[in-house]
């Protein structure tokens, strides 16, 4: 195993579960740390600090939220990335699950092609987190050195200030602090005028300024803070003791660069208020790795909503949108209408050609889908060969022109599983509206007691009642 393979812990009492998940995530090159009961796999994180924990969540027992809480509390908690896995499946569970700080959760049975894709992601994820951890590490280190340069610089000030015969010396200190601290600093008076400076700041400053030194700071090194309230300089004149700041700028060339800007005052003899000491940090790195980073649990979050083989929605999606509609219907007393479908003889079209080819039929379906509702309408994958529809502002008989589009469409559409053998599948249909005050449990049972009725009746048809 590489040195640099990611571990992984998987916490599942099921056994079959967990060889099939071990399996999975050493085939893509991870180190697996295996463990069947909750206190094992804590005392294993604990010495293996994986970065990747796989939990399951038995039906009766909620230590799994326990075990997640202590994983996100520890020192290294805030970069482990957590797949919860559970036959639970109510809207109040993955909320559960969420607050209690799940990255990631997924109704069991997942099957070996999604979860094989969750860990390739995942594994991109921890790498972006890493370098999110590296980068808060160098921040931090770069604090504590801008701390203990103000100390010394306030340091050397109030000597010379107090000890004028050791003037020089104070001198000689501040030019071997300026020399040698990371990052750039500048000395500017109380009229913005910049008096002294590293070599370091000249590095960040636009190519073609020339000598910085007696130009006002604004001009040297403009900022979204110049010529406002936010300025640094005046916030330090009007009484702050420090200010610090954070800002990007595109630079010649288009490249962007972000910058973190600690200010403080210098003052002379009796305290009278000099000017301001700044010291400059290149944040560019860091701000690029957390917008990855944002983008990175964006996209994860949409995975767990979106069906994979046929980019619609899951029907965990599918729940919560429609309770949603349903309060808004009835709120508002607008119309609402939904359509369910399933594909006609679909289990003896995959014992006929095989999973591989009713993937295929399953996957064109969704496309046809996305392609007959508007953009205010939802289409979900609701289970196997079964599909919603959910229509806000459309009664039942609009619904039923909808319904009749997709399954003429579907109906038209030839698939070829095996060479010369051209195959046409078709769809039964369930159509109904919502009625005012009803559950969701008695608007979904109406329009599947519908698609009942459609497939008695001969298939290839849709019933609106």
């Amino acid at each position: 195993m590489a040195q640099d393979a990611e571990k992984i812990l998987i916490i599942d009492k099921e056994r079959e579960s967990r060889e099939e998940l071990t399996s999975v995530a050493l085939e893509l090159g991870c180190t697996v740390l295996a463990s069947v009961e909750y206190d094992a796999g804590w005392h294993c994180f604990e010495a293996e600090e994986p970065r990747m924990v796989i939990l399951d969540w038995e039906r009766e027992n909620r230590d799994a939220l326990e075990i997640c809480r202590r994983i996100k509390s520890a020192p290294t908690g805030e970069y482990v990335v957590v797949l919860m896995l559970s036959y639970r499946d109510q809207p109040s569970d993955l909320e559960d699950a969420l607050e209690a700080g799940v990255d990631f959760f997924m109704k069991k049975p997942v099957r070996r092609e999604f979860y094989k894709a969750w860990v390739t992601a995942a594994v991109k994820n921890v790498k972006r987190l890493r370098v999110h951890e590296r980068r808060a590490a160098k921040l931090n280190r770069y604090k504590e050195e801008l701390e203990d340069v103000n100390q010394q610089l306030e340091a050397s000030i109030v000597k010379a200030n107090e000890m004028a015969m050791e003037a020089e010396r104070a001198y000689v200190e501040i030019n071997q602090i300026f020399k040698t601290v990371s990052g750039g600093i500048i000395l500017i008076d109380d009229d913005y005028t910049v008096i002294r400076h590293n070599d370091a700041f000249l590095e960040m400053v636009e190519p073609g300024i020339g000598d910085v030194l007696h130009k006002k700071c604004y001009e040297v090194f403009p900022s979204d803070f110049c010529g406002t309230p936010a300025c640094p300089l005046r916030r330090l004149k009007g009484g702050e003791s420090s200010v610090e700041s954070q800002f990007c700028r595109e630079r010649s060339g288009g490249r962007r660069a972000c910058y973190r800007v600690q200010s403080r005052p210098f003052r002379g003899l009796v305290g009278e208020f000099l000017g301001i000491v700044e010291h400059i940090s290149d944040i560019t790195e860091m701000v690029e790795a957390e917008e990855a980073l944002r983008e990175s649990e964006r996209r994860y979050r949409e995975l767990s909503i979106i069906d994979e083989l046929t980019g619609l929605y899951n029907k965990r999606h599918f729940n919560n949108h429609l309770r949603m509609e349903m309060q808004r219907a009835q709120r508002h007393h607008h119309p609402l209408s939904l359509i369910i479908m399933d594909i006609d003889d679909f289990k003896r079209h995959n014992d006929t050609y095989g999973h591989a080819e009713g993937d295929k039929v399953l996957a064109r379906l969704g496309e046809i889908l996305s392609g007959s509702v508007r953009a205010t309408d939802l289409a979900c994958r609701y289970g196997g060969e079964e599909f919603t529809v959910i229509l806000p502002d459309t009664p039942g008989d609009g619904a039923a022109v909808v319904a009749e589009r997709i399954r003429e469409s579907f109906a038209n559409e030839a698939f070829f599983p095996r060479p010369g053998e051209e195959v046409h599948k078709t769809l039964s249909l369930g159509v109904t509206q919502y009625r005012q005050g009803e559950e969701m449990e008695g608007f979904i049972k109406r329009v599947d007691a519908n698609l009942y009725r459609a497939k008695e009746s001969g298939k290839n048809n849709f019933v609106l009642d």
